[in-house]
């Protein structure tokens, strides 16, 4: 909980640093102050940054924020296909997690039940799957 808190709070920053460089691109813009043609573009470059990293990162996350805070999670079971160098994402059957990259993930090739949240995909646990064997008898 404590990871994703301070990942929330990692990309809202990101965010209002682009929006904040818009702002002040475009207040130059409006006194005449800017000499660059190019720096007249910046206002408009940075908030598309904004919009398409807010788009990405930052809505998903604040979505989830009320079902982390409710512990209310969605659950996969699959085959850990592959976990990133800096081991803060995973793919189980081609769906790409995100994980807090201090917690231990099981190996490659592992059958694993992952609790995520709907729409930015964070891992709360990932554990491996047990194969139960069902037998029927009369």
């Amino acid at each position: 909980m404590k990871y994703f808190l301070a990942n929330l709070a990692v990309h809202l920053a990101v965010t209002m640093v682009f929006v904040i460089l818009s702002v002040v691109f475009s207040n130059r813009n409006k006194r005449g102050k800017t000499t660059n043609p190019f720096a007249y573009f910046l206002p408009v470059i940075f908030c598309a940054i904004a919009v398409v990293y807010t788009f990405f990162y930052t809505a998903p996350r604040l979505l989830d924020f009320a079902a982390v805070k409710s512990d209310n999670y969605y659950s996969y079971t699959g085959t850990l296909e592959d976990v990133s160098g800096l081991n803060d994402s995973l793919t189980v059957d081609g769906h790409k997690y995100y994980i807090n990259p201090l917690r231990s993930i099981p190996e490659e090739g592992s059958n694993v039940k992952v609790r995520y949240t709907k729409y930015g995909h964070y891992v709360v646990e990932i554990v491996i799957a047990e194969e139960m064997d069902v037998e029927g008898s009369i």
